[in-house]
């Protein structure tokens, strides 16, 4: 807002006021329209002046998001809107790592009369990494300025971008997929017993707050915004396909519960694991809920809270019902389908990362950075190893009770 409109509504405000003096003047004693010219002048402080202090100058690119190969070249816009400048202002835009682009123009001139416009950035992939630009201007010649960003993602080969694009596609698949084989299972027998309860409850709650993250961080607007104040230059990484995956998951979860509840589960219950799991995850919900309420920590951080407890669901959901396989010397209603389409998503996954590392010239450092996703994959092939492992051993004693029947002994001499 410039000055001449801050001077109209002064007049504005002392024209009103003579109104009410001219019109109930007889009714209001002096000191009164004095003190009503007073209160219209703290109200014009208290809300017009934040609104001119406050005027913010917006800048962003077009693609906030860009993966590049190497040598590749792509435009974008730099849009800015909303600049009131006190005198002719440079925009200077920054690359994180300049060994990996080149930017042409790298600053912008603009002069006083400019208040919005777009131009153009032509973006030079050189070496492959993870970089990103943002923009800088002179702060004294704007009221507040936010500031542009852009990722940049640039790998060094197109084939094994698309290989990788599959792969993840693959796992996306199989993953979605592994929960149909344990409720065909379960319908075809009309019985739940071989299903161990620990994993299915544990199992829901986990998806349940991996949904409750996703939805969090991708429709509530102050939870975004806490995000962008704390990670200014990051991109919201959770996607559309991220919350079906959660939802998914949730209601199939839910739906092979409502099977246990239902179907002959014989003298299976909750052990002690499943029921302390719970009421420990539960206290910390409770805890972190009373922390944002009292304003202690942002719901943000409940929500991260939340994926932390998905993750401990992931580590050790499989551990009782490997034990029970091994207890019952059987996998008999537990769904081999289901166990090896978790085996080839596991490793889909893992693949994918190591192929990331490669193509993006991470180093392996990175695999710190992304724990949850590494430890998915992990978590699936010690699962495959612990049904291997029982299998082996339910086969081992298959040959030896053959081995040493009666009956097998007398054919052998027949």
């Amino acid at each position: 807002m410039r000055y001449e409109n801050v001077c109209s509504l002064l007049r504005t405000n002392e024209y009103l006021a003579k109104v009410v003096a001219m019109r109930w003047g007889h009714l209001i004693s002096k000191n009164s329209i004095e003190a009503l010219m007073m209160s219209s002048l703290k109200v014009f402080i208290l809300l017009v002046i934040p609104v001119v202090c406050c005027a913010q100058c917006i800048m962003k690119f077009s693609d906030t998001s860009l993966t590049m190969a190497v040598d590749e070249k792509r435009d974008i816009e730099l849009i800015i809107m909303n600049c009131t400048r006190k005198q002719n202002s440079t925009f200077k835009i920054h690359i994180q790592h300049k060994n990996n682009l080149m930017v042409f123009p790298d600053f912008i001139e603009s002069n006083e009369s400019i208040v919005s416009t777009r131009v153009k950035i032509e973006v030079t992939a050189l070496d492959p990494g993870e970089t990103s630009l943002y923009t800088e201007s002179p702060i004294s010649n704007f009221s507040s300025h936010k500031p542009a960003f852009a990722k940049i993602d640039i790998y060094r080969n197109q084939i094994i971008e698309i290989l990788s694009i599959i792969i993840g596609w693959t796992y996306f698949f199989t993953w979605t997929v592994s929960f149909y084989p344990q409720v065909y299972e379960n319908h075809k027998r009309k019985s739940v017993v071989g299903l161990n309860l620990d994993y299915v409850v544990v199992n829901i709650t986990g998806y349940a707050t991996y949904a409750l993250f996703n939805l969090g961080l991708y429709y509530i607007p102050a939870i975004r915004e806490q995000y962008a104040e704390r990670y200014p230059f990051s991109i919201m990484s959770v996607l559309p396909n991220d919350i079906f995956f959660g939802l998914h998951g949730l209601v199939l979860t839910l739906y092979i519960g409502l099977q246990c509840l239902c179907y002959e589960r014989g003298d299976q219950t909750i052990s002690w694991f499943g029921k302390a799991f719970h009421y420990a995850a539960a206290l910390v919900l409770i805890i972190a809920a009373s922390l944002c309420f009292s304003s202690y920590i942002l719901w943000l951080d409940f929500l991260y809270i939340c994926s932390y407890i998905k993750l401990a669901v992931t580590f050790c959901k499989y551990t009782p019902q490997a034990v029970m396989n091994y207890k019952r010397q059987s996998t008999e209603g537990w769904s081999i389908e289901a166990v090896l389409l978790d085996i080839v998503g596991g490793i889909c996954s893992i693949v994918q990362i190591f192929l990331n590392i490669y193509n993006y010239n991470e180093s392996w450092a990175w695999l710190l950075e992304n724990p949850t996703k590494l430890w998915l994959g992990y978590d699936v092939i010690t699962e495959f190893v612990l049904t291997a492992a029982c299998m082996e051993v339910l086969q081992i004693r298959r040959i030896w009770a053959v081995s040493t029947s009666p009956s097998n002994t007398c054919s052998c001499y027949v």
